[in-house]
């Protein structure tokens, strides 16, 4: 073994010009917004029976699933690492509270590259489904422009149905997806209505914040309900534009950046604020049946067997 100079083990010419060729293959597909191609071999022979199944499901989900039909087949993930043009400390100065519709847009499309990937791994997977999708926002600093958007869920597939073309994409629960399949409420798709806001601090608000007494920040409660609106406005429009009645609404939250800015002589704090909300596009039409709630006790060990049926509806508006 040499522990100076050259290693003996210096990958050949054919070696890097394969590792070349992945990588531009690799990038490639990323910038469709696809899956890397190891990802998608890696998915392929999980789909083959080759790797065992994994999911984020609990004993209860998993058990509802077998008794209705429905198994698990993968966890599924999507990741965009994306580049904001704009990160909240270069806000600071403006002299009036606005809408920030770059910083809206940013927030979203991240958002829609993790899950397209997400789904795209599921569709490879032949899944009808992903449930209890959850989507995670890492940012590395208060100055930092790339932030991590990442979806995660697992992936279902019904017994003898055919698979449709785009998995069903839901933030709600295995047993919840049953249960709405049952009352004739079909899940569409993920939701997501961003909003971001700056909030212009006054010099009455720098008064109120020194004040001696109690009394509301009515600037700051403003822009709390502005972001709030704004936000809720967006995914109105995504609920029309998905032919959809309703949302279930999985989280909601609000992040506030403080921006140390300089008015002339004077130093104030202005705020970023952003709200985003995240839920399930349901529809539910009028001959929708209402479900019943009854108590019973089981006396065997066998539960009773039952499928869920996979609406045609629900395949057409996942397209």
């Amino acid at each position: 073994m040499r522990f100076f100079g050259k290693s003996q083990n210096n990958p050949s010419r054919e070696a890097l010009r394969e590792q070349q060729q992945w990588s531009e293959q690799t990038m490639a597909a990323l910038e469709r917004g696809q899956i890397p191609p190891y990802v998608r071999k890696r998915v392929e022979s999980q789909k083959d029976g080759d790797q065992p199944w994994t999911s984020d499901l609990s004993v209860s989900d998993w058990l509802l699933l077998r008794q209705y039909g429905l198994r698990p087949i993968g966890m599924v993930m999507g990741s965009s690492v994306y580049h904001i043009g704009y990160s909240a400390a270069n806000y600071g100065g403006m002299w009036a509270s606005r809408r920030l519709p770059d910083l809206e847009m940013a927030m979203l499309n991240g958002r829609e590259l993790a899950l397209s990937r997400m789904r795209e791994e599921a569709q490879l997977l032949g899944a009808h489904a992903v449930v209890g999708v959850r989507l995670d926002t890492r940012l590395p600093g208060f100055h930092s422009h790339q932030t991590e958007f990442v979806a995660f869920g697992t992936a279902v597939r019904l017994a003898d149905v055919s698979v449709p073309e785009k998995p069903l994409l839901c933030t709600v629960t295995a047993i919840d997806f049953v249960k709405l399949l049952q009352v004739g409420t079909i899940p569409i798709s993920v939701g997501v209505g961003v909003s971001a806001y700056y909030q212009s601090s006054t010099r009455q608000d720098e008064w109120q914040e020194s004040s001696w007494y109690n009394r509301e920040m009515t600037h700051f409660t403003d822009a709390v309900y502005e972001v709030r609106h704004l936000a809720m406005r967006n995914l109105e429009r995504q609920i029309r534009e998905t032919n959809g009645t309703g949302v279930l609404a999985h989280e909601t939250f609000m992040k506030v950046y403080e921006a140390e800015v300089e008015r002339g002589e004077e130093k104030r704090t202005d705020h970023i604020l952003e709200f985003v909300a995240i839920g399930t596009i349901v529809s539910s039409g009028k001959d929708a049946h209402q479900p019943s709630i009854a108590t019973g006790l089981l006396l065997n060990d066998t539960p009773p067997q039952s499928q869920v049926q996979m609406p045609s509806v629900a395949i057409a508006n996942s397209e």
